[in-house]
């Protein structure tokens, strides 16, 4: 597992959290467990919390500071599993 997350950097990572709220969003279309994409959202949340990246173009502004840079994207997964969790999406 930690070589699969080496692998990621943040233009995948990001398209994997596209990816996984996508396929949640047709599950629920699909299967009409409306709960799905609040789980999707979830999950692409945890994913940053998980494996924190910023850009590569915002690096400059942290001065080499990998605490604040994964203190900022772990803030950052907690709000979209905070919007998964508060929001409630019709399909």
């Amino acid at each position: 597992m930690k070589k699969l997350l080496d692998k990621l950097n943040y233009k995948r990572q990001c398209w994997l959290a596209v990816g996984i709220v996508l396929f949640c969003f047709i599950l629920a279309g699909l299967t009409g467990w409306n709960k799905a994409s609040n789980v999707g959202w979830v999950l692409a949340g945890l994913l940053f919390i998980v494996h924190p990246l910023v850009p590569e173009s915002i690096k400059w502004r942290y001065a080499g500071d990998e605490k604040r840079m994964a203190r900022d994207a772990r803030i950052a997964g907690a709000v979209v599993i905070l919007v998964g969790l508060i929001t409630k999406f019709g399909v």
